[in-house]
């Protein structure tokens, strides 16, 4: 059995646990940990682990960031601008660009608050695509805006690595971000 599964594993003994999904306790978000480098393998198995929740009468919806960020791009109408000056602005530039419109009126983050707050049991959310993120957000951002906004399951795949007990760094090259309040699962 290769990590992800175990992984997959330990987060449904997790999901088997009633307190961890009593939202009056806590948001049921979840982090997912993995190698960067699997990120591949993992979305091979998505379908797989999509179609065993289902045999535990779970139903399972999935929220890609990388659509999300697209659509929420292409909505702003700024795409074909910043193909224009891309030549010869600055990545920093860009990328300041970018952030601004995702993060405007929290965009990005209410976008996701809608998706999951439009679902009700026995509904599970595999948030992916967390990688898009980089360099406009953190995920742990996310998680905060997202606090007591949590109807479902929520299982945030993150590419990274555990830092003890409670930190993660994103995509393996981040800084510790410590203290998060979700149940994080894998990354060891």
């Amino acid at each position: 059995m290769s990590s992800l599964d175990e992984t997959f594993e330990l987060l449904l003994q997790k999901l088997d646990r009633p307190d961890t999904l009593n939202a009056a306790k806590s948001d049921p978000i979840f982090y997912f940990v993995y190698k960067p480098e699997d990120m591949l393998t993992l979305k091979q198995r998505l379908s797989l682990w999509k179609a065993k929740l289902r045999e535990l009468k779970f139903d399972v919806e999935r929220i890609s960031l990388s659509d999300l960020l697209w659509q929420i791009i292409d909505e702003s109408g700024r795409w074909e601008d910043w193909l224009e000056i891309e030549p010869s602005a600055e990545v920093e530039e860009l990328n300041q660009a970018i952030r601004d419109v995702l993060t405007s009126q929290s965009r990005l983050i209410e976008e996701v608050a809608q998706r999951i707050n439009s679902l009700m049991p026995p509904k599970i959310v595999f948030l992916t695509e967390v990688e898009m993120l980089h360099p406009y957000l953190r995920s742990r951002t996310l998680e905060n805006k997202l606090h007591d906004r949590v109807p479902v399951p929520l299982i945030i795949f993150y590419p990274g690595y555990r830092a003890g007990q409670y930190g993660l760094r994103f995509l393996g090259f981040h800084a510790e971000d410590s203290n998060y309040r979700s149940i994080i699962v894998g990354g060891i």
